[in-house]
């Protein structure tokens, strides 16, 4: 996979997630455990971006 495939599919994986975070009917540790996914798909992104412009693949 190349960088750009891999943050869409990131950022596909996480909108799923927020989503489900929008229903109401989630239990306490269902919403923060979905919370948690989030903010962990928000660093995997950051990371990826560093390493993807560290290498000098800018385009």
């Amino acid at each position: 996979m190349n960088y750009r495939d891999i943050i869409v599919n990131l950022e596909e994986n996480k909108r799923k997630l927020v989503e489900r975070l929008e229903k109401k009917d989630l239990t306490r540790e269902e919403y923060e455990s979905i919370q948690n996914s989030i903010q962990n798909y928000d660093y995997i992104i950051e990371l990826t971006e560093m390493n993807h412009f560290e290498r000098g693949n800018i385009n």
